[in-house]
């Protein structure tokens, strides 16, 4: 059944709503990347700060964690929500650290990490998973709260994924900002799936915590080749092969929300 179409009153406060959040969006965004300035010698209390300025700022902005339409989720629920998204994830890690490493766009050498590094790696990774979820793709699923489409809200994702990482690297890497949408649509499709940040968040999670584990000095260290296949200085993720390799699952990211979009 198709959704009644908004009066133009209506539209013109759903407009005037998106920009809002849009614009005290970018605000909070910016707090966290002043408080990552501030401790960036001290990479965890940085993390703490950035997600905690990310909770408190979206959670005012009406971004959930689980539907508000729907009952409070058990904990058991949210257990299991949060657990299919870190099984994507860990598939993701896995499937383009295979493809990086099969065509030598890495070299992986092993390593033996601590098992206290691998605890503060996880925890890391959950905290800036918070940050980024809630604010690059929550504040899009809550702007964009009167918009039908699904495919709409997941590109949403996807451009907020590629226009922070621009943020952060300039425009001397391009791979690695096309990654980073890439990224952004395959997290973006399990927040319209779920209508909340669970499955998200650990998928997100699951992400960071593989890559680290597999490329950034966990169970492997990832040597890059100096091509633009592997990326060179922009890092693993910064070349080619990174993004032919995310390309099929943001593909199917967006296949599943057409779907998802059909039978709404």
């Amino acid at each position: 059944m198709a959704a009644k179409p908004l009066s133009p009153a209506e539209s013109r406060a759903a407009t005037a709503s998106a920009w809002r959040i849009a614009f005290w969006g970018i605000a909070i965004y910016a707090g966290g990347r002043i408080a990552a300035l501030l401790l960036q010698s001290m990479s965890m209390p940085a993390a703490v700060a950035q997600a905690v300025i990310a909770e408190w700022g979206t959670g005012r902005l009406g971004v959930a964690w689980s539907d508000p339409t729907q009952p409070v989720p058990t904990t058991a629920a949210i257990a299991r929500r949060a657990g299919i998204g870190a099984a994507v994830g860990l598939v993701a890690a896995a499937i383009v650290v295979g493809f990086l490493a099969t065509t030598r766009a890495v070299l992986l050498e092993r390593s033996a990490p601590a098992a206290s590094m691998i605890v503060v790696g996880l925890v890391t990774a959950g905290l800036y998973a918070m940050r980024d979820e809630l604010l690059l793709h929550g504040l899009v699923m809550r702007s964009l709260v009167s918009v039908e489409e699904p495919l709409l809200k997941v590109l949403g994702c996807g451009l907020t994924s590629a226009a922070a990482a621009y943020g952060e690297i300039g425009g001397a890497a391009p791979m690695a900002i096309a990654a980073q949408g890439l990224l952004g649509i395959v997290f973006g499709s399990l927040w319209v799936r779920d209508r909340g940040a669970w499955p998200a968040w650990g998928a997100h999670t699951a992400w960071l915590f593989g890559t680290g584990l597999l490329m950034q000095g966990g169970f492997f260290e990832a040597r890059v080749a100096s091509t633009p296949w592997g990326g060179a200085d922009a890092g693993p993720l910064g070349g080619m092969a990174a993004v032919i390799a995310l390309l099929p699952l943001a593909l199917g990211a967006l296949v599943g929300s057409a779907r998802l979009q059909r039978r709404g």
